[in-house]
């Protein structure tokens, strides 16, 4: 009996998407790809070499340029930042300042803070390095992460790695740039074993980042501007960038929440700069309902001076906001001459920040219930008796005013607290102070400071109502002292 021929298999389909063993996130020209080509495909090869052939996988790095209107959320999914192990960034001044690389770097840091505080350890994968020399320091929160450091003196440290990275095929670098290969290469493979859980975009979507343009980092200027203005937006980006700081907010990170982050601007930047157009006004982005929610917004009224509108063409008033009115000085339609142009930008940007009116407050009221000239006088001189250096003749000098003993104050009071304290309580008598004045002369008659005291009293109350003792103001029952409503300080 023949032997039936074994089954044909069924084909499986084609194979799953190859895991990501790393990320490489960059910022830099087109110019510089070659070199960020060469030094994620030798780090890359590294780690292929450590894990074998026979682990699946790969690095990720995107040379494609940014479509238009392309929203971060898919880009992030295609890169597998929510999935890699590992992260690989090259920081560089364009680094810190893109809206792509701050989510990038958002979404991977929000994954390892997820599992930090799930574990209570720290698995060190994301990996920085020093593309690029930056003039600023980087982002403080950047810099506790690990990242590749260097000697002081090293090419590395002084200019970035760029300039060490080979730019011919078969030249292997120097030792230097061999030896940050083989440092990247094995954290990437010590981190492919690590159990670094992976992240749902939502959960990291509206994380604000440590830097990029919607940050809370302080910037010379913000500049923002629809999609159709990319080429007055470069030219504006590129005049400004020559001596100041400048964050651009790109019009498709306006998508989300523009008035939050043109209100997150006022705040982080001197200037705040936004190109007007019909498509900008009528777009998403900076457009004609955010800019008139910022205009009417009571909290930005001291901010507001800090934006400057700068008209690319001339946008028909019925439908520009009335803020942005009027145009003078930020006009730069109509003018064939570039160079003023660049003085109209310029003079815009640099110009003096106008200070908002500040309201005049009046002069506050003198209080009913403060200390007035004359109880200050009184109390100065209350406070040489030396019977009320005395606790214990304090005691005594209270009880004879005839006060409420509810009004007594703290014993460990100073003298003169103490004694103002005491003065306070008797204005609610109509001749309180001639009480305090015929309490301290049944203690001290005659001493200097009892007639000071007599005399201050005297010249303020007639002479009728300073002879009477404390006991005349008692009723012919013998209760007790009735008040009267209190009387303003002189």
């Amino acid at each position: 009996m023949s032997v039936p021929p074994p089954p044909v298999p069924v084909p499986a389909g084609p194979p799953g998407p190859i895991p990501h063993w790393f990320f490489t996130g960059y910022s830099d020209s087109e110019a510089n790809f070659p070199r960020v080509r060469r030094f994620h495909e030798d780090v890359e090869r590294e780690v292929r070499l450590s894990l074998g052939e026979a682990v699946p996988g790969q690095g990720f790095v995107d040379f494609r340029d940014i479509r238009p209107g392309e929203r971060w959320e898919d880009r992030i999914v295609e890169n597998g930042i929510c999935t890699t192990r590992a992260m690989l960034a090259l920081y560089s001044p364009s680094y810190f300042q893109s809206h792509w690389c701050a989510h990038e770097w958002t979404v991977f840091t929000a994954r390892l803070s997820q599992y930090r505080l799930s574990t209570g350890a720290e698995i060190p994968c994301l990996i920085g390095v020093r593309w690029q020399r930056t003039r600023q320091p980087w982002p403080e929160e950047v810099t506790t992460y690990q990242y590749v450091r260097r000697d002081p003196n090293s090419l590395y440290e002084r200019r970035g790695l760029i300039h060490l990275v080979p730019r011919e095929e078969q030249d292997p670098g120097t030792r230097e740039y061999q030896e940050i290969v083989q440092e990247v290469a094995d954290v990437i493979v010590d981190a492919h074993d690590n159990p670094l859980p992976s992240i749902r975009l939502d959960d990291a979507a509206w994380s604000w980042s440590a830097f990029g343009p919607e940050s809370s980092l302080s910037v010379d200027v913000v500049l923002t501007y629809s999609d159709r203005n990319r080429g007055w937006g470069d030219w504006v980006h590129a005049l400004l960038a020559e001596r100041r700081e400048v964050s651009v907010l790109p019009p498709e990170c306006l998508g989300r929440v523009p008035a939050e982050l043109l209100r997150n601007s006022l705040t982080r930047a001197h200037r705040v700069v936004v190109l007007i157009s019909r498509h900008s006004l009528a777009e998403q982005g900076p457009n004609k309902a955010v800019l008139e929610e910022i205009y009417d917004d009571p909290d930005l009224v001291d901010n507001l001076p800090r934006l400057v509108p700068l008209f690319i063409e001339d946008v028909p008033e019925e439908i520009v906001p009335a803020g942005l009115l009027p145009r003078d000085g930020k006009a730069l339609y109509d003018i064939p001459d570039a160079d003023a142009v660049r003085d109209i930008v310029l003079t815009a940007v640099t110009a003096p920040v106008p200070s908002p009116a500040v309201a005049q407050m009046p002069e506050p009221e003198f209080p009913s219930d403060a200390v007035s000239p004359f109880e200050s006088e009184l109390a100065d001189k209350l406070s040489l008796a030396s019977s009320l250096l005395d606790n214990d003749l304090r005691d005594v000098w209270f009880q004879a005013t005839g006060l409420d003993a509810s009004r007594r104050p703290h014993p460990r009071l100073r003298t003169r607290p103490w004694v103002l304290s005491v003065i306070l309580a008797s204005r609610k008598w109509e001749d309180g102070y001639e009480r305090l004045a015929v309490a301290l002369e049944g203690l001290d008659k005659g001493a200097p400071e009892t007639i000071e005291v007599r005399r201050l009293v005297d010249s303020r109350q007639p002479a009728a109502t300073a002879a009477a003792p404390p006991s005349a103001v008692t009723d012919t029952a013998g209760s007790a002292p009735r008040p009267r409503s209190p009387a303003p300080p002189p």
